[in-house]
């Protein structure tokens, strides 16, 4: 071999060997702010939701700060890691919430990677991802309302991941593994299994699965879980004790406007008392464009509770209605306006209204 071809050759190998081993990393995440008169329905008393002037956090986005790295191994593979750790930029504290407070009692903390920390595998055939991720359930109910994942102020959100909604599991699954397929033709799908990890059997494992058709305007998706195992900030279940929560929600982009509806049912069992009840609820809502940078969104979510097998529960009735205007100053900060109304049958407060102005920074 001449010294031209050994060199060339030694150039191919280290160009194939810096390929191979080519990655990246990133720094990330939302910083949401607002400021608002506060004042929601169905808390413990009506002493504790006295209208309240508020400067708050994550109510359109929950704040979060991320780290993300992929290396490409060769061949079509990937492989990758995510740390995501939720934050309150109001107060600078970590998490969601703090434990165990007046309104919510015996609630545990958020752990610090309480959005995310996993490491996955990617190739032409789909991903696979293990540790702390994501819900496939609340994944659907982001996607397919005009407020998207806004605690604060989605109705779907608030009814079926909410503080007060009869969810019994999480946002996020800890000790999970995901696999999700590639899109074929529109089509995408996931399943995803939870390990219990308690000798007890207290805690079970738990199970979901998700699908989604898109085709140009069109977009339909259907979800199901099965929950027999709770993380912070959800309280444990206990041996027994389990949820089903199905899902299928829609949309269709009219160009004038994009709209929305989604239904779902909560069936627990291994309950008493109050938490021995079903749930049925949907969301109906549409987003608007006005210009190229802002939007109009308008949403309704309505849950009916009712006592099954001896429960106790009354039957209760919430309804959310929420109108917004989102004004982009770049692709990376816009601001909002919300208007709020939030009513709950039965409740000892039975009705609020919330009026919210925010600025939210992605990064």
């Amino acid at each position: 071999m001449s010294i031209r071809n050994f060199a060339l050759s030694v150039l191919a190998l280290s160009a194939a060997a810096a390929a191979q081993a080519q990655s990246s990393y990133n720094v990330y995440g939302v910083i949401d702010l607002s400021v608002g008169s506060m004042q929601l329905s169905g808390l413990p008393t009506a002493a504790d939701n006295k209208r309240l002037t508020k400067v708050d956090g994550n109510n359109m986005t929950t704040s979060f700060l991320g780290f993300k790295g992929v290396e490409d191994l060769g061949g079509g593979l990937k492989a990758g890691f995510t740390l995501e750790a939720f934050l309150r930029p109001d107060t600078g504290a970590q998490g969601r919430s703090d434990a165990n407070t007046t309104v919510t009692p015996n609630v545990p903390a958020d752990n610090f990677w309480g959005r995310a920390a996993n490491v996955y595998l990617q190739n032409d055939f789909g991903k696979l991802t293990i540790g702390r991720q994501g819900n496939l359930l609340f994944g659907q109910v982001a996607s397919y309302n005009p407020f998207g994942g806004a605690f604060g102020l989605s109705p779907a959100v608030r009814l079926t991941f909410g503080r007060w909604s009869n969810d019994k599991g999480d946002s996020g699954w800890s000790n999970a593994i995901t696999y999700s397929s590639p899109n074929l033709a529109g089509f995408t799908g996931s399943v995803s299994y939870q390990a219990g990890e308690d000798s007890t059997l207290n805690e079970r494992n738990s199970y979901a699965l998700a699908a989604n058709y898109a085709n140009g305007p069109f977009a339909v998706g259907g979800a199901w879980q099965t929950v027999r195992s709770a993380d912070a900030p959800k309280v444990n279940l206990t041996k027994g004790q389990r949820q089903n929560f199905g899902l299928v929600s829609t949309s269709y982009d009219l160009g004038i406007a994009k709209l929305f509806g989604q239904y779902a049912e909560f069936s627990n069992s291994g309950y008493s008392g109050t938490s021995r009840i079903d749930t049925q609820l949907y969301q109906l809502g549409a987003s608007i464009p006005v210009t190229k940078m802002s939007k109009v969104m308008v949403s309704y979510g309505e849950s009916k509770e009712k006592p099954v097998q001896g429960g106790t529960t009354p039957v209760t009735k919430h309804r959310i209605t929420s109108v917004g205007y989102d004004l982009n100053l770049s692709k990376r900060t816009d601001v909002y306006a919300v208007v709020m109304v939030d009513k709950e049958q039965l409740a000892n407060f039975e009705s609020g209204t919330s009026v919210v102005f925010g600025l939210r920074h992605a990064f």
